[in-house]
């Protein structure tokens, strides 16, 4: 009989430890590296490196990777100070950025024929033509100011006649996910 308890015991202290690693693991896959300790990867037609100015312009269908941050433009800016990347200016028609903040909430997609990215502040400015879209959920404007850390959205179009548009989903129901 003390065997048998003994057994059951190692069963379920068995048990809890594998449940237990499947609850650590199953939030390690929800987390994302971040993505600014990753290298960065450029391909472009053309570059232009001026050290003394601390940017390196590139152009022709470029393709910028860093993580799971992808930027496609005609034209790239990258400016670097003391603490490494401040900013990427990215121009084109559109200019694209893709970004993978957290798994459950998806990819943001963000287009604009400007966009600025200011990587201490963890900003996204998303200039004329822009659109971002996140979740489903769309705005489009002259102007959208996107918080990255604080999953805020900002849109203004100085213009009257180019009024913002948005499209807003409606809350999941907890059995659809």
């Amino acid at each position: 009989m003390f065997q048998m308890h003994n057994k059951k015991t190692s069963n379920t202290l068995v048990n809890i430890a594998i449940s237990t690693g499947l609850i650590l693991l199953s939030h390690l896959c929800l987390a994302l590296p971040d993505d600014s300790t990753q290298e960065i990867n450029i391909a472009s037609d053309s570059a232009l490196l001026d050290k003394l100015a601390g940017q390196v312009i590139y152009t022709g269908n470029v393709k910028m990777q860093q993580g799971s941050l992808k930027i496609d433009a005609d034209k790239i800016t990258i400016l670097r100070g003391a603490d490494g990347l401040e900013k990427v200016i990215a121009h084109g028609q559109p200019a694209k950025y893709e970004q993978l903040i957290n798994l459950p909430d998806g990819k943001t997609h963000a287009y604009g024929d400007t966009i600025i990215y200011h990587t201490l502040a963890q900003q996204v400015t998303l200039l004329k033509n822009a659109g971002l879209e996140k979740e489903g959920n769309v705005f489009a404007g002259d102007k959208i100011v996107y918080l990255i850390k604080e999953q805020r959205v900002k849109a203004e179009s100085p213009e009257p006649q180019e009024r913002i548009r948005m499209v807003i989903q409606p809350k999941k129901d907890q059995t659809e996910q």
